[in-house]
């Protein structure tokens, strides 16, 4: 795609005032960077950054059996949202078990409404999946006209405070729906995040958004706040161990390989996918997500190659190198059996192996 076909985001004017340096994202035109990724990172870190994820799906799936559709869609458990007010992460799994996108699900003031993100990549896939298997009752919206935000850092909360009412206050995974006329007026305020740190996501109208951009960069100021691309996103995503859609999960792979078993709520009741993922644990895996850490010098990246005793056998899915630990980190699929904390690897890296050994996630732990 060139520029001018490239879908933008409605801050779009905003980044290229501050800066931001825009590459093609999955079809969108979004900033990598404003300064450098490292600074930006370390801002998240010690302070506070704001990303535009306005690329994400927005769905609303509402109706009588709007619940009874999303228990069997996703591995999480829809319950959460409704009996307790958090947001539900889930798998959306394939009948073979592959995976075809992880979402977040909320509930609304409504119980026959919900509110669902998707990934950018997969957001015409899933619309389509979740229609086919919507039915009588049930109805899924795309809303369209919309945007999104997150600030995440230690001081996010204090600028959310200062900016909305309420929203610091929630618990980690709750999330508020602020009224408007309708489900396409209203938007979401969601205390979840990609980083680690504390934070807060917000979905709804695009001039909403967009103000509300504005008003957290003017109130985060004097806390240090910085805009923050792409670049940033993934390397504090990755320090986390949290996977990216493409990369660790695909329709290939299962949430069993991708070592998040966590994520598969078995106590639930059925589910798409579940037959074969019982059948795969049962059998065993060939294959299993790992984390690594390089002991020298190197930037590993997708594709990087691993060895165990000179033996080929493992693929790196992301890699990076960790501005907060100052050493190069990886995700790679590799058999089980190397995954144990400790195990010694070698990493091609510039066709050079790199004496590296398998660690626990997540790779940064907060001081």
């Amino acid at each position: 795609m060139t520029p001018a076909t490239l879908r933008r985001s409605p801050l779009h004017e905003l980044h290229v005032l501050a800066g931001g340096k825009l590459i093609d994202f999955h079809g969108w035109l979004l900033p990598v960077q404003y300064t450098s990724v490292i600074d930006e990172h370390q801002a998240v870190r010690r302070s506070a950054g704001l990303f535009d994820i306005s690329h994400m799906g927005q769905l609303i799936v509402q109706g009588p059996q709007a619940f009874a559709l999303l228990q069997r869609l996703i591995t999480g458990d829809v319950r959460r949202a409704t009996e307790k007010g958090l947001g539900v992460y889930g798998h959306v799994c394939l009948p073979a078990g592959g995976v075809l996108d992880d979402i977040f699900v909320y509930g609304s003031p409504d119980p026959q409404e919900f509110f669902v993100v998707v990934n950018s990549a997969t957001h015409e896939k899933d619309l389509a999946w979740f229609r086919q298997n919507a039915g009588a009752g049930c109805s899924v919206i795309d809303l369209e006209n919309r945007a999104a935000l997150a600030i995440q850092g230690p001081k996010a909360l204090d600028i959310v405070r200062q900016t909305i009412a309420g929203v610091a206050e929630l618990p980690r995974f709750a999330f508020q729906r602020i009224s408007g006329a309708g489900p396409q007026d209203s938007y979401w305020a969601c205390r979840t995040g990609y980083t680690g740190e504390a934070g807060a996501e917000f979905f709804g109208p695009a001039q909403t958004i967009l103000t509300l951009w504005k008003q957290l960069l003017e109130n985060g100021a004097a806390f240090g706040i910085r805009p923050c691309g792409l670049g940033a996103r993934d390397t504090l995503r990755l320090e986390m161990g949290y996977p990216l859609y493409g990369h660790e999960l695909n329709e290939k792979r299962t949430s069993l390989e991708a070592n998040m078993e966590w994520a598969l709520k078995w106590n639930k009741g059925d589910f798409i996918g579940r037959a074969a993922l019982e059948r795969q644990k049962s059998e065993g895996l060939r294959e299993q997500l790992l984390a690594y850490e390089l002991l020298e010098r190197g930037v590993p990246r997708a594709g990087t190659l691993l060895y165990k005793e000179r033996r080929s056998g493992g693929v790196t899915t992301s890699g990076t190198f960790s501005p907060s630990l100052q050493k190069g980190i990886g995700l790679a699929y590799a058999p089980p059996a190397w995954n144990r904390p400790g195990t010694a690897l070698e990493v091609d890296i510039h066709q050079k192996r790199a004496a590296a050994r398998v660690v626990a996630l997540p790779f940064y732990k907060k001081p």
